[in-house]
């Protein structure tokens, strides 16, 4: 009996240390690489709006979202820090879906950048071929417009996807193949009334942040393969001109993005994870560093959970990941190779969850019941044990590291110390994640066998609910968080300001600018920034013969400069201390037919004192306008921005038949 005890612990230990041993050498391995090449350089955020926006386009998958559609992409366009003419989103939904149809549908009246993209057959298919049918509504919208997108970014229909996204995005897509922005799962500040309540959804938050904060990273580091989210996932042009007239996204598969990821490293594309983080001044005037992440709910009960996970389990290891792709050489080296061997693996090494719980409960139960020692001192197995103990404690702080970096200290002492050992929240995503992978097993034996795995599969997705108004507000950008990311200001001289502001009962950009702390020209970018609209550094680029149809006198007094005409409405540059409601008054123009840009003071004065000539984009610039296919605004920021590209408008996407006659060229 003594003898069997101790060989079925023996087997145990060593199956956990084959499963767990080049994990722990793959970190330490990342902690020695880190040391020696020390932190990664933060991304200079006061440059990003040195490049020219480029066009960009967003895509989100709805089957049965009706309940969350509407509120998510209010608040997208409500927060995202990046001019609204040059992000265009489109839904893709199903002709058998009416709640959700009528609510695209709404957003289509209510955004110029909103479009419907109605799928030609009955729901649910499955995500893979919803994306599939938007990538070809959006190469036909290309087509009409003439327009080129230089990115598409795949997004969930409940997300809240963080205000800098696109801007990140413009800046890095021109370097990298893909990106792949964090994912943080939503969770409540947890309390001791919701520990348990909210034990499932912590399991999600705690291995995201393992995985986003640590583990992406290194595998990127390690030119190892970076796995797609599904989420916060972009595409460059380079990638969808390569797929041009084929499949992009894998209909075979319950996890499309992962496979995807997996194509995309065999053809040589890898992607590029976005750790990114900016500093925020909370009330209480201390700095809260902000990750640029996509966030969202994930399920909070045990059914939901170990279903979503199925999912996953399922169609990364037994539909995506193949024995070949990592036995065989390809373009792919050992690193990415081996990658995949840790994913794929998941499908054996969860189930160990099993024998290893109950080994721990003999454990237990022999402390305080005469039961035949597992393990004795010295001996082999004890020795393995040892060694376990050491990779399970590195395996946790690490853990902890992670979630205090997402969530702060007090989630950290939730998941990684309630008790100390063996943490309830830990033990309870390795059951979800064990039960999960027990009913993968039995789809794959059973649910669909090897003759079925090149079938397309149907749609099984999550119900998704949304967070309310008041708590989105938290999402927004304020002028203070503008002025900390392009660094204008530091936070010791913000948080003066915004004492100095409330107690003086005046607005926070006067103080800066009484103080002297901000010019005039960074106060009003950043004061256009926190209110969505665009900034002209340089009104010389529009000439000045509009102005001449105007009192130019009486633009100095309100602070005005035209700067193009179109459809019988014009644009203005003003300021914020611009009466704007004076303007039906003042120069006999109808309210609704005025649109405007920020600038400073003096360049309006200057302007209306010189005699500039229209530059020669100003007339083609005019001409697209006048046609349809640029809007004010992306005319307004072609103009501003002429000088940071050869050709601008290429450049920027918007004008796609020059770029293909420059390419014929």
């Amino acid at each position: 009996m003594e003898q069997a005890v101790q060989m079925i612990g023996l087997i145990v230990a060593l199956c956990y240390i084959l499963f767990g041993i080049d994990d722990f050498f793959w970190d330490v391995l990342n902690i020695v690489r880190k040391i020696r090449n020390g932190e990664t350089k933060q991304l200079p955020f006061e440059e990003l709006d040195a490049v020219p926006p480029k066009l960009l386009a967003m895509m989100v998958a709805a089957w049965r979202e009706d309940n969350v559609i509407e509120p998510v992409i209010d608040n997208m366009l409500a927060s995202l820090q990046y001019p609204q003419s040059m992000y265009h989103i489109f839904i893709g939904v199903y002709p058998n879906d009416e709640p959700t149809v009528s609510a695209v549908k709404r957003l289509t009246e209510k955004y110029a950048n909103v479009h419907m993209v109605i799928n030609c057959k009955p729901g649910p298919t499955c995500k893979a071929d919803n994306l599939n049918n938007i990538l070809r509504f959006i190469r036909q919208f290309e087509k009409e417009r003439q327009w080129r997108f230089c990115s598409v970014t795949v997004h969930d229909s409940e997300d809240v996807i963080h205000p800098y996204e696109l801007k990140l995005t413009n800046y890095l897509i021109d370097t990298h193949a893909a990106l792949q922005f964090p994912v943080i799962p939503l969770q409540k500040m947890p309390t001791v009334k919701t520990i348990l309540s909210d034990m499932t959804t912590g399991t999600y938050a705690d291995e995201f942040a393992e995985n986003h904060y640590r583990t992406m990273g290194t595998r990127e580091a390690m030119s190892a393969v970076v796995p797609s989210a599904g989420t916060g996932f972009v595409l460059s042009r380079r990638i969808l001109d390569d797929y041009k007239g084929q499949q992009l996204f894998p209909e075979d598969s319950l996890t499309e993005d992962y496979k995807l990821s997996l194509l995309l490293a065999k053809r040589g594309y890898p992607i590029h994870f976005v750790l990114e983080k900016v500093p925020r001044l909370m009330d209480n005037n201390t700095v809260r560093w902000d990750y640029v992440a996509t966030r969202s709910f994930f399920p909070d009960t045990f059914e939901t959970a170990v279903r979503q996970k199925t999912r996953w389990i399922y169609g990364i290891t037994m539909q995506s990941v193949r024995s070949a792709d990592i036995l065989k050489e390809s373009k792919m080296g050992f690193a990415a190779r081996y990658s995949l061997y840790k994913d794929l693996k998941a499908k054996a090494s969860n189930l160990m969850v099993l024998p290893g719980y109950l080994v721990f409960l003999y454990f237990i139960l022999s402390l305080v019941t005469p039961l035949p020692m597992m393990y004795p001192q010295g001996s082999f197995a004890w020795g393995l044990c040892i060694l376990l103990t050491i990779m399970m404690v590195f395996r946790q702080t690490m853990r902890a590291v992670a979630i205090a970096n997402f969530y702060g200290l007090k989630s950290m002492i939730v998941s990684c110390l309630l008790p100390p050992l063996l943490p309830a929240r830990l033990a309870w995503g390795n059951i979800i994640n064990m039960t999960a992978t027990f009913r993968a097993w039995r789809l794959y034996i059973w649910g669909s066998g090897t003759k079925r795995k090149s079938r397309k599969v149907a749609w099984s997705k999550t119900d998704h609910t949304f967070l309310q108004k008041h708590v989105l507000y938290r999402y927004y950008r304020t002028l203070g968080d503008v002025l900390l990311e392009k660094q204008y200001v530091d936070v010791v001289t913000l948080s003066q300001a915004l004492a100095k502001s409330r107690r003086e009962g005046v607005r926070l950009g006067e103080t800066l600018l009484d103080n002297g702390d901000v010019t005039e020209e960074q106060l009003m970018e950043a004061v256009a920034g926190s209110q969505h609209k665009l900034f002209v550094r340089n009104l010389n680029c529009f000439g000045s013969r509009l102005a001449a149809d105007f009192d130019r006198e009486r633009l100095k007094t309100l602070l005005m400069y035209p700067l193009l005409r179109t459809d019988g409405a014009v644009v203005f540059a003003v300021t914020d201390r611009t009466p704007v409601d004076q303007i039906p008054e003042q120069l006999g123009i109808p309210a609704d037919c005025c649109h405007f840009a920020y600038t400073t003071a003096r360049n309006i004065l200057q302007a209306l004192d010189a005699e500039n000539e229209e530059p020669a984009l100003y007339q083609q610039v005019s001409g697209l306008l006048h046609s349809g296919q640029l809007t004010w605004e992306q005319a307004v920021l072609a103009l501003n921005r002429h000088q940071a590209a050869d050709n601008i408008l290429v450049y920027m996407g918007l004008d796609s038949i020059r770029e293909n006659a420059h390419e014929v060229a």
